[in-house]
C-alpha cells in the first residue's frame, strides 16, 4: 500500500512539474492554459480586455498580462490558476518582460511612448522611462543590466542601462521593429522588422548591422542557440521562417495557421510554440523535422505575444 501512494505522490508531482502554455486571446478576454505534456487546453481565466502581451515569472509562479484596451495588467497566480491582481497602466500597454530575478517586470505602452517598470512585490509602478515611438518590442538582457526597446514608429532600437533607467545607444534597423530577442552565445540582438519584410541582425559589440529577408510582416522571434538558428513568425504569409545564423540566410519556411504571431520554445528546446491569431490555434513545430506536428485549439484571437511558457 506504502508504494502505491508513493507512487501515485511521484506522478502527481511528474504531472504538475510540466511547463504550461499560457496564450492572451484578444477576442473573448482570455487565457487558455495549455498543459504541453498533453497539449490540451487545462482552464481557461479571464483577463482584461483585448489582451495581448504575456510573460511568465523564471520561477514559474506568476504570468503577467498586458490588456491594452483596459489599460492594465493582469496578474496569474499559476498554482491557482486564477488572476489575483489588476494594475492600471499607461494608455495601451502592449509588450511585456521580466527581469532575471523576477523583481521587477517592464511594460512597454504603445500610446504613451514610455516603458513603465513595476515592482513585482507590491504590484505597483515603481518607474516610467520615455522611450520612442510606439514601442512595440521589449527584452531583458540575462544579467539584467540592459533592457532592450523596439520603436515601431522610428524604426530604432534602444539601449537602457537599468542600473540609471538611462538610454545609452539608439540604433537604427529595418522599418517598423517589433519583436526582439538576445543570442548570448553570439553576443547577437535580432529585430523583426514588419513593414521592410525582414529581420535585423545587430552585433551587440560593433553595433554593425545585417538585414535578412523573411516573409511578410515578420512579427516575433525565437533564438535556437544550439543549432545556431532563429524562427521568425511572418504574420501575412502565415509561416515561420528557419534562419541559419551561420550563412545569414532564410533557409526554410515552415507553414503554420493564419497569421501566426507569438513563438517560444518548450524548454526540452525541441518544439516550438506558435500562436495563430485568425484561426485560433497554438501550431506545435519539431525542430528537428521542421514540421508541424500537432495544433492546439484554443480561445479567440489568439496572439501570445510574448515569453509564454513556463521553464519550471
Amino acid at each position: 500500500m506504502y508504494k502505491i501512494v508513493l507512487l501515485v505522490i511521484v506522478f502527481s508531482n511528474v504531472l504538475y512539474a510540466q511547463p504550461y502554455a499560457y496564450i492572451t486571446n484578444q477576442g473573448d478576454n482570455s487565457l487558455s492554459v495549455i498543459n504541453t505534456h498533453t497539449n490540451k487546453v487545462i482552464k481557461t481565466i479571464d483577463v482584461g480586455h483585448r489582451p495581448a502581451g504575456v510573460v511568465v515569472s523564471n520561477n514559474g509562479k506568476r504570468v503577467y498580462i498586458t490588456n491594452p484596451e483596459s489599460k492594465d495588467i493582469s496578474v496569474i497566480d499559476t498554482k491557482k490558476l486564477l488572476n489575483i491582481k489588476t494594475i492600471k497602466v499607461g494608455t495601451s500597454p502592449l509588450a511585456i518582460a521580466i527581469s532575471p530575478d523576477d523583481q521587477t517586470i517592464y511594460v512597454a505602452d504603445w500610446y504613451d511612448d514610455a516603458v513603465f517598470i513595476i515592482d513585482t512585490v507590491s504590484l505597483k509602478i515603481a518607474n516610467k522611462i520615455k522611450v520612442g515611438d510606439s514601442p512595440s518590442g521589449l527584452t531583458v538582457h540575462p544579467s539584467g543590466q540592459f533592457l532592450y526597446v523596439a520603436n515601431r514608429d522610428e524604426n530604432t532600437i534602444m539601449i537602457i542601462q537599468l542600473s540609471e533607467n538611462k538610454i545609452i545607444d539608439t540604433i537604427k534597423v529595418g522599418t517598423a521593429p517589433f519583436g526582439l530577442a538576445l543570442n548570448l552565445k553570439r553576443n547577437e540582438l535580432y529585430s523583426a522588422n514588419v513593414r521592410s519584410n525582414n529581420i535585423s541582425i545587430i552585433d551587440l559589440e560593433t553595433k554593425k548591422i545585417k538585414n535578412i529577408k523573411v516573409g511578410n510582416f515578420p512579427y516575433a522571434i525565437e533564438v535556437d542557440e544550439t543549432n545556431n538558428r532563429i524562427f521568425v513568425t511572418n504574420q501575412r504569409s502565415s509561416t515561420v521562417s528557419v534562419i541559419d545564423l551561420n550563412l545569414k540566410k532564410n533557409i526554410h519556411n515552415i507553414n503554420v495557421g493564419e497569421y501566426p504571431e507569438g513563438i517560444d520554445f518548450h524548454p526540452d528546446k525541441i518544439n516550438l510554440y506558435v500562436a495563430n491569431w485568425f484561426d485560433n490555434l497554438v501550431s506545435v513545430i519539431d525542430t528537428r523535422s521542421l514540421k508541424v506536428i500537432d495544433e492546439i485549439t484554443v480561445g479567440e484571437g489568439c496572439r501570445a505575444y510574448g515569453e509564454f511558457i513556463s521553464r519550471q
